[in-house]
């Protein structure tokens, strides 16, 4: 199952730009993107559920460094979700 913390939607942009400038955006359809979403778990299929809520949805993908992660957001409504791994016990 996918987990989705929401944060900040205006910092999340500064973290796309900063990301697109330093050289760590991931782009789908890249082998190693693909390879870091089979190490991170990710189900894009999964994803498809949440876009029925956000029609305008768009996926960045930051494969390394302090922001590295997976995150999804929507312009219109302003809002923004970064993957979390579950924990398994």
């Amino acid at each position: 199952m996918v987990k989705f913390k929401e944060i900040n939607y205006q910092e999340s942009l500064n973290l796309f730009k900063q990301a697109d400038h330093s050289g760590k955006r991931m782009r789908l359809g890249d082998f190693t993107t693909s390879q870091w979403l089979q190490k991170e778990n990710i189900n894009l299929y999964e994803i498809k559920t949440i876009s029925s809520n956000y029609p305008d949805l768009k996926i960045f993908i930051i494969g390394e460094g302090e922001s590295e992660g997976f995150y999804i957001y929507s312009q219109k409504q302003e809002t923004c979700f970064k993957f979390e791994a579950e924990l398994s016990y």
